[in-house]
């Protein structure tokens, strides 16, 4: 009996383990740049940068059965009409500091470029090694939860990698994608030192 007990015990704080462990934040501090994360290419599912100076992350969302998971983005192209679409990767961002979450100026942010009207997968992928410079890109972040992005200014965006991941082993099939940028809204806001490093399910990017 006293042998099951334990059996039990040691299972119990495995599974505990595993769970905890499961989602997480996958922050890996710049040493140069307090509240920001290292630039990577892992998939790692992070993004940070600095808005006047204080540092925003990608919120995280709790699991179900424990652990958290850094949130990913939305990416979406938008049908204009103008002659060409808009390409938008838009995800929710909180202050990396000690701050309420109630206290911060800016809940979410987007990254807008023109694309062709016919863009598709494969034209995303062929962005990889890119620079787009701000005379074409836009950068809006919403200061509300759940409305519409209310501050609108321009972006430089470098894509380091693209690529897409088909795995034989487990049917898994995504995008990963990585890059720096940074934006200014007016005179009185400046997004600097971003770096984002995210993986999505395909079946998430609908173009």
């Amino acid at each position: 009996m006293k042998i099951k007990t334990k059996n039990i015990g040691i299972a119990c704080c495995f599974v505990a383990f595993i769970l905890g462990s499961c989602g997480k934040r996958n922050f890996f501090p710049d040493e140069n740049n307090p509240g920001l994360s290292r630039l990577t290419s892992r998939g790692y599912n992070i993004a940070t940068m600095y808005v006047n100076g204080t540092p925003y992350i990608n919120t995280y969302k709790k699991q179900l059965l424990g652990g958290v998971a850094n949130s990913v983005p939305i990416v979406t192209l938008i049908s204009t009409g103008s002659i060409a679409d808009t390409l938008s990767i838009y995800w929710e961002i909180e202050r990396n500091d000690s701050s309420s979450f109630y206290n911060q100026s800016y809940h979410s942010i987007s990254l807008l470029m023109p694309v062709p009207k016919n863009f598709t997968s494969n034209d995303f992928l062929a962005m990889t090694g890119q620079r787009f410079a701000n005379n074409n890109n836009a950068i809006t972040l919403n200061s509300f939860v759940n409305y519409p992005d209310s501050l609108h200014g321009a972006s430089n965006i470098y894509f380091v990698k693209i690529q897409y991941i088909n795995s034989p082993a487990t049917s898994a099939k995504a995008y990963a994608f990585s890059g720096l940028f940074d934006g200014n809204i007016g005179d009185s806001i400046s997004i600097t030192k971003g770096r984002f490093d995210f993986e999505i399910d395909a079946s998430q990017i609908k173009f």
